[in-house]
């Protein structure tokens, strides 16, 4: 069996691996297809062929019953790291994060090799769990979305952007890419914020936002109230689906 070497994460039924400048993400069979692996790994590598600072994919190989993706070691301390150990500066990091992210969305994305956001969030509406005259309104709220082709990270927050030493950066964890709408993905990094209990951060990242790409926060919040309801699907904690659910009874603004 091959060295995986130190184990530096667990989360979300992954575990991550360090070993002589690999990372290796083994997910746990019984909450991810093979399907959902190898998506990833597409993903990344489909983002890194876009010449962003995304780590090389090396391989995708089984470990145990589990599969795993090895790829580069990107050295340095993610912005959540940073955040904590110096919360003074947590406007600076939320400035750093949008500007990633517009880089990211300037790419546009024609191409079938990633999902479209809209039937992303289509299908978890669809396993929501929400009564269906509910889901039947989400569903037609995000139909009269403009349809864009940005390439939208899907999952953009502190914990997955790299920042090394020499302010160089690194953008990690490629499941939940699409080609979809610049407000959609912002709303879905709103909460992210959200889900983290940072509040504080959450609303600076939305005026911050807007105000650096000159878009409405009233046509972000509209797409974080059909977002809200995809996070039901694997959320489980009792305040934070309330919190979820109050965003999705918003209807108008």
């Amino acid at each position: 069996m091959r060295e995986l070497g130190e184990l530096i994460l667990e989360r979300n039924h992954k575990k991550i691996y360090r070993h002589d400048g690999v990372i290796t993400k083994v997910f746990d069979h019984e909450h991810y297809h093979d399907s959902d692996v190898l998506k990833e790994a597409m993903n990344q590598a489909y983002a890194r062929e876009c010449g962003l600072p995304v780590p090389q994919v090396y391989e995708v190989f089984s470990v145990g019953s589990n599969l795993a993706i090895s790829s580069e070691e990107i050295v340095g301390k993610t912005l959540l790291q940073l955040r904590k150990e110096f919360p003074e500066n947590e406007k600076k990091y939320i400035s750093l994060l949008i500007k990633i992210q517009m880089e990211l969305l300037n790419h546009r994305c024609d191409t079938i090799k990633l999902p479209k956001l809209k039937d992303k969030l289509n299908d978890y509406i669809s396993h929501s769990g929400l009564e269906y005259t509910t889901r039947y309104e989400l569903h037609m709220r995000l139909e009269r979305m403009p349809n864009h082709l940005k390439l939208c990270h899907g999952d953009l927050s502190f914990h997955n952007i790299i920042l090394r030493e020499d302010g160089s950066y690194g953008i990690l964890d490629w499941a939940h890419a699409t080609r979809g709408n610049t407000s959609g993905d912002a709303s879905l990094t709103y909460l992210q914020f959200i889900l983290e209990d940072d509040q504080k951060g959450a609303e600076i990242y939305l005026k911050e936002f807007c105000k650096k790409t000159g878009i409405e926060p009233s046509y972000v919040n509209e797409w974080i109230s059909v977002v809200s309801a995809t996070k039901l699907c694997t959320v489980k904690d009792e305040k934070k689906r309330a919190l979820l659910e109050k965003f999705i009874n918003v209807v108008e603004y």
